[in-house]
């Protein structure tokens, strides 16, 4: 397999009309060839100015040097509010600084170390799930166990959800309630791919906002009624995420979260920290189960890690201890970090970053008018011809230090590009301040599948991507599975 799926962008048309007609269905219709090719785009449609930038140094200007002339574009705010309301991803200035104040202090509470003991619940959680229905396809280990096709996409969405609920709330999450939640944020998904494009047809922003909050009800009434509960029990509360939140004070003003905000920022931090997450897993696994080699690597890394850890004098054909992975151990898998950065790169979960030049400027040789819609898309960047060596490769050496001894002028442009146009989470101050948490969070659940179970390509239909809030895959993502 040289290189993994992707899809194609189409041949430039000039009429930017028939462009948005296909992005009504995924937003990767907006896009041609040409894009993967240009350091900027642009286009002027119904007198609303479009740019495209991929020229790395504004791309940094953009993001991390002028964010205040560059805010969050007002479509991020409308398209996510019934969903998400006033939370921190969408809003901007001052409302945004006070927000962060208080979401940095409860992550400092939630640190990566204390919330570990609830992934692994989740985590073995998804192992229980898979070992019963690889049992019940007659897959439980005998010397040659057969391989059974699994749905990916859904095993990977119930444990970053299940992590999620874990770390909030405190309690594990049920598949039964699991798959409401999850219908509701899939229609949601298509309806607010719809709405952006028929919002750039000028269709009004109040009636669709209305259309789109129908289809988040279900999401915003079951995280509310949690809050509720919370807030209403004179019980000690746990030491969770959500806990976290209500106390937390604004450092300048002594304030704190209302009911409202709370909801808010729960609502955003819960469907940002499983569904960004199972989109990236997602496509991870079905990375490993395309490429034995890069697997086999994976598993050997895990495996000698955990039998130096058990004291063996070296890697034997027996079991690895049957053991949970640590805070230490996670630390310790360089290539398995590798594994995930390279997925990100190329399936980045949040495909596209809008913002809304504040004045009239320049953008690399073109004019910018002030209330412009710039566009920067780790989708295009991250896989921009001319930049990154095999561009749309899976390569997981990109990101390995011990890369630096490669003579390769390949190997030191593939490092010097992870530092500069690597931005699956963005960049500077509105920079994800869950990416840490996300990637311990997936070299855990990485770890714990290679040790277990052999991945292999499953037959049928490859994963039909589209880009709408999030990377996700319209057919799902399946693989087999095998118990070692």
């Amino acid at each position: 397999m040289s290189e993994p799926i992707y899809p194609k962008p189409a041949p430039y048309k000039k009429h930017f009309f028939w462009r948005l007609l296909k992005g009504l269905h995924s937003w990767f219709g907006l896009l041609s060839d040409v894009d993967f090719q240009i350091p900027i785009g642009s286009v002027k449609f119904l007198g609303l100015n479009l740019f495209l930038v991929n020229e790395p140094a504004t791309v940094k200007r953009l993001m991390v040097d002028e964010v205040e002339q560059f805010p969050k574009h007002p479509y991020t705010l409308w398209i996510l509010e019934p969903l998400i309301g006033r939370a921190i991803f969408s809003v901007n200035g001052p409302e945004w600084a006070r927000q962060r104040r208080l979401v940095d202090q409860a992550f400092q509470v939630a640190q990566l170390r204390r919330v570990l003991p609830q992934m692994q619940g989740a985590v073995q959680a998804m192992v229980a799930r898979l070992d019963a229905t690889l049992a019940a396809a007659g897959a439980a280990p005998t010397e040659t166990p057969n391989p059974v096709t699994v749905e990916i996409d859904e095993a990977m969405t119930l444990v970053t959800a299940d992590v999620i609920v874990r770390t909030i709330l405190s309690r594990p999450l049920e598949a039964a309630e699991a798959a409401g939640i999850f219908d509701a944020f899939a229609r949601y998904q298509r309806r607010a791919g719809q709405a952006l494009m028929l919002r750039l047809l000028r269709l009004p922003q109040d009636k669709l906002q209305a259309y789109l909050g129908r289809h988040a009800r279900t999401i915003r009434q079951w995280i509310a009624a949690a809050i509720d509960a919370r807030l209403a029990d004179g019980a000690a509360p746990p030491a969770d995420l959500l806990q976290a939140l209500i106390d937390a004070r604004d450092p300048d003003s002594g304030d704190r979260f209302s009911r409202d905000e709370l909801l808010d920022q729960v609502c955003f931090l819960f469907l940002a920290g499983h569904e960004t997450s199972a989109s990236s897993l997602g496509m991870a696994v079905y990375l490993l189960s395309c490429y034995p080699e890069a697997q086999a690597r994976l598993r050997a890394e895990v495996m000698e890690l955990l039998d130096s850890q058990a004291g063996a004098p070296e890697r034997s054909t027996a079991p690895a201890p049957d053991r949970p992975l640590t805070f230490d151990d996670l630390r310790q898998l360089p290539y398995a970090a590798a594994v995930f950065n390279e997925t990100l790169r190329l399936y980045p979960p949040v495909s596209f970053f809008i913002r809304e030049s504040q004045q009239d400027g320049d953008l690399v040789d073109r004019r910018c008018p002030m209330r412009s819609l710039v566009t920067i898309s780790p989708w295009v960047i991250q896989r921009q011809e001319g930049q990154w060596p095999q561009p749309h490769a899976f390569n997981p050496e990109r990101f390995l230090a011990s890369a630096a001894t490669s003579s390769s002028a390949d190997s030191a442009r593939d490092r010097q590009l992870a530092r500069d146009v690597w931005l699956p989470f963005g960049l500077g101050p509105r920079k994800c301040p869950g990416a840490a948490f996300a990637l311990q969070e997936a070299l855990l659940v990485l770890a714990e599948l290679v040790r277990r179970y052999d991945l292999l390509p499953a037959a049928g239909p490859q994963p039909d991507l589209v880009g709408r809030l999030t990377l996700r895959s319209r057919n799902g993502i399946r693989a087999k599975m095998r118990v070692l």
